[in-house]
């Protein structure tokens, strides 16, 4: 389980939906429009805030051990990131929002006065690794659920929501390596063991995920092509048009009044 990368399962949801998504148009390509089907911009966004995420937990020092996209069942519901460390086991609930304005009180959160179930889902999935733990390895410690935020405007934390920890994904390396040490190298091992194991989550698929990620990154290229398109290419493009057009009917004007001058 621990060679499943981040965001895979998001990405195989995308990948699935996109495969039925029709090729655009010449003329669609050319105005910028993005390649993304109706219902994949959600997946699409939601595996870029997984991926980030992902590379700042390969930060982490070698006592950490890091799992992405473990399925806990419930119609496709996995988790995006699970931790084992001296800090404990900690579970990640990971969220993209760029350039929105987040609120977290004590038992909510509004991203941009919108009412999400974050704290809710966070834990859940918590709750659901310990109840999966039981009868194999009880904690001697809760499990820690988190929710991380990737290109939030601003976070604003008015009362902590316990026992969720809310945090900005530039927060988290730091505030992971700041806990207390609440488990030995030997507890970690076992716990360790017991997550890279199939046989511990639910509806494990059965590819290996090869070429998801070369996939997912063709796509993103196309999505950052469109959007360079739509937003600087576009406007420069009919922008000389518009002067082409200008020249040549002022050209075209001067030489139709030569004419009238000669006769």
């Amino acid at each position: 389980m621990r060679q499943r990368f981040a965001a895979q399962i998001m990405i195989e949801k995308l990948l699935r939906e996109q495969g039925s998504t029709p090729s655009l148009t010449p003329w669609a390509r050319f105005l910028g429009r993005s390649p993304l089907g109706l219902n994949c911009e959600g997946w699409f966004l939601g595996a870029q805030g997984e991926i980030v995420v992902g590379e700042k937990l390969a930060t982490l020092s070698p006592e950490w051990a890091v799992f992405h996209a473990l399925p806990i069942g419930g119609h496709g519901w996995d988790i995006d990131h699970v931790l084992v460390g001296p800090g404990g086991v900690v579970t990640i609930n990971t969220k993209q929002h760029r350039r929105q304005r987040v609120l977290v009180a004590e038992r909510s959160v509004l991203v941009d006065t919108r009412p999400v179930p974050y704290l809710r889902h966070a834990k859940f999935e918590a709750e659901r690794v310990t109840t999966l733990l039981e009868d194999r390895r009880p904690l001697s410690t809760p499990v820690i659920p988190l929710v991380v935020f990737v290109g939030a405007r601003s976070i604003d934390v008015r009362s902590s929501p316990a026992p969720v920890t809310v945090l900005d994904a530039s927060e988290l390396v730091a505030w992971l390596t700041a806990l207390p040490i609440v488990l030995g190298p030997a507890e970690r091992l076992g716990i360790i063991e017991l997550f890279d194991n199939p046989d511990m989550w639910i509806d494990v698929p059965l590819g290996s995920g090869e070429g998801l990620m070369e996939n997912f990154t063709r796509l993103d290229s196309e999505v950052r092509a469109a959007c360079l398109q739509r937003r600087v290419l576009l406007p420069l493009e009919l922008a000389l048009a518009a002067v082409a057009t200008f020249i040549v009917l002022n050209a075209a004007t001067t030489m139709v009044a030569g004419m009238l001058a000669a006769q």
